[in-house]
């Protein structure tokens, strides 16, 4: 038996079958970015100082922020107006295939990041660290390259990350997915560090 999927958007439905890149496990669903994430909040620079994220801030290996640039507010560039929260995942519109994609822990979490990313902030379907593994994998990052426009600096745009569809498993399958991944990614670092 074919399961066939149908999206919903207003009164209008339809079979989206031909977009349907694999069979997901019992539980889980479909989801465009749209539907998983609650959108982008523009923000500015305030007071003497602020903290501001751009794209070489991000270690595109180990997908972390290195180092927030402290800047003087009067020299904000125009590009520094994305808020970001404890829990975001910062993915770079520019360049998206060197995986400039990073989680804001909560010590960064009082920067601006700046208009070269795309700011994922979950709407509850998605725990942040799973919507972060989610960011990083090779079918999302793969997926997000073939919209890329532009000689210079190709780049896809927000639409593009909003109407990707993603895979959502339950809540708690996510929390155990992401324990797996944490254990298999610290394996990883310490190998290395050992190697070096």
């Amino acid at each position: 038996m074919t399961i066939s999927y149908y999206e919903k958007i207003g009164d209008k439905i339809k079979n989206i079958d031909d977009e349907i890149p694999f069979e997901l496990p019992d539980g889980w669903v479909w989801c465009r970015g749209y539907s998983c994430f609650e959108g982008m909040e523009s923000t500015k620079p305030q007071g003497d100082f602020f903290d501001y994220i751009d794209i070489d801030a991000i270690d595109n290996r180990l997908h972390r922020i290195k180092e927030a640039k402290h800047l003087p507010v009067s020299n904000a560039p125009s590009r520094a107006s994305r808020a970001v929260k404890d829990g975001s995942v910062l993915f770079s519109l520019v360049r998206p295939y060197l995986e400039n994609i990073a989680l804001v822990e909560e010590k960064h979490s009082n920067c601006i990041a700046s208009t070269g990313f795309y700011v994922c902030n979950s709407n509850g379907l998605l725990l942040p660290e799973f919507m972060f593994f989610l960011m990083i994998s090779g079918y999302v990052v793969n997926g997000l390259n073939q919209y890329m426009k532009g000689d210079n600096s190709p780049s896809i745009s927000k639409d593009d990350i909003e109407n990707w569809l993603y895979p959502v498993p339950p809540i708690g399958e996510q929390q155990s997915i992401c324990a797996k991944l944490k254990t298999v990614f610290t394996l990883v670092e310490n190998v290395e560090k050992s190697l070096n």
